[in-house]
């Protein structure tokens, strides 16, 4: 047997068929078929272990769909990893059969960190020639259908920034007296997307007296990679990441994009593989800290504004089982003045992103996220609050499908509302 393969049966075995995961797996409760559950792909990742079946394009296309939520892991009561076997199984296929031409390339083209800024500003200056505004403003339209990209003419996607984060502000954002020292990784999201969120989460620290570095050479986190089963790509980037932020003197490390969080702390530690670069990881993710999970802990300010809304919040897949992340937003949210918050039914499902998962399936998530969605407008909420970017693209699109005046705000922007620094 293969040395892979021994690595799966140290999970396969483990499955005793219960089903348990049926029950939690949003692609299973929208396609209804066996192979889209844990369950049905241990039963093919055996039936491959056990030469029965071959890594073929159409077990790879099995494989994919699967949003990687670690619901149906967080629920095993065999406790089988499936969320790290799936990820194995993607990279096996990858390295069999290959990747689509656009995913080689544009995962190749994030290794390429200067080249990839320039394009991404380039496309920011450019991008109306294939977008339009959206009806209801909430963000851009493909012009044309736009299949490589998983785009079509009716979803909604946010603009590129004009500026990005950090064009916006200097690598050292210095305090008075300070009592920490971070280093803020903003992920590509934060940084290209969304960068007032970014802005409010800098601001927010050094609201508490912490002095924010923002490494000018931090690289995409590799998520987008390493789970389409690229770890060559997924693998230098890691190794990239943890040698620049090792390199500098942190108290911790603040993130505020759920998947780019779950990255450094936890899933380099089954990607990176040069033994010097793993034991930097292995100190460095002591360090990762989501922002709500930071302020949480030093407590949030006592002079708050007023901010007079009705909020329901969402949970990321990565924050709440990525991270270990639910408790803190909730609590920062509820003690701002005038917030009314109210949780909304099955808070921790995934809305249906998925990362790529939503440009391939974009049909399957978009049922999922109108699941989400239904709770959250069964709340009156006005405001939706979350920690995570795609969530963010993914629900605002769902509600501007519908209609729904509900806004997406990311918790760290409300915070800095309280905080009287929008």
């Amino acid at each position: 047997m293969e040395r892979k393969y021994e690595e799966w049966q140290q999970q396969l075995v483990k499955c005793i068929r219960c089903g348990t995961c049926r029950s939690v797996c949003p692609v299973f409760q929208v396609a209804d078929n066996e192979n889209t559950t844990a369950r049905g792909k241990v039963k093919l990742l055996e039936a491959v272990s056990e030469g029965k079946l071959t890594l073929t394009t159409e077990l790879q296309a099995r494989m994919s769909k699967c949003l990687l939520c670690k619901a149906c892991a967080a629920g095993c009561p065999s406790g089988v990893k499936t969320d790290e076997l799936f990820l194995s199984a993607r990279k096996a296929l990858a390295a069999q059969n290959g990747l689509p031409l656009a995913k080689k390339l544009a995962f190749t083209g994030l290794t390429y960190r200067r080249l990839f800024d320039l394009g991404l500003k380039m496309g920011s200056l450019f991008q109306g020639i294939v977008f339009k505004d959206a009806p209801d403003g909430r963000g851009k339209l493909a012009r044309i259908p736009l299949p490589g990209a998983g785009l079509g003419q009716r979803r909604i996607i946010p603009p590129l920034a004009a500026t990005p984060l950090r064009s916006r502000l200097p690598e050292i954002n210095k305090v008075a007296s300070p009592k920490a020292r971070v280093a803020f990784y903003t992920g590509c999201m934060l940084n290209y997307v969304y960068p007032d969120a970014g802005e409010a989460i800098v601001k927010i620290l050094k609201a508490h007296d912490v002095e924010v570095i923002i490494p000018a050479k931090q690289s995409c986190c590799g998520t987008p990679a390493f789970t389409s089963g690229d770890y060559r790509v997924g693998r230098y980037l890691a190794e990239e990441n943890v040698k620049l932020l090792a390199a500098g003197k942190y108290d911790n490390i603040i993130t505020g994009c759920a998947s780019c969080g779950a990255a450094l702390k936890h899933e380099y530690g089954a990607i990176i593989e040069d033994p010097k670069v793993k034991q930097l990881w292995e100190e460095l993710s002591k360090k990762i800290k989501d922002i709500t999970e930071f302020v949480a802990s030093r407590g949030i300010k006592q002079d708050l504004r007023e901010v007079r809304a009705k909020i329901t919040y969402h949970d990321p897949c990565h924050l709440v089982r990525g991270m270990g992340v639910s408790k803190e937003p909730r609590q920062l949210l509820q003690a701002i003045p005038g917030v009314h918050y109210a949780e909304m039914k099955d808070a921790a499902k995934c809305c249906g992103a998925g990362g790529t998962f939503s440009m391939a399936y974009y049909d399957i998530s978009r049922t999922i996220n109108d699941w989400k969605l239904d709770n959250a407008e069964e709340t009156g909420a006005t405001i939706l609050a979350t920690g995570c970017s795609a969530c963010r693209m993914h629900i605002t699109d769902g509600l501007g499908q519908r209609g729904s005046n509900m806004k997406v705000m990311h918790t760290a922007e409300i915070i800095a509302k309280a905080y009287g620094l929008d």
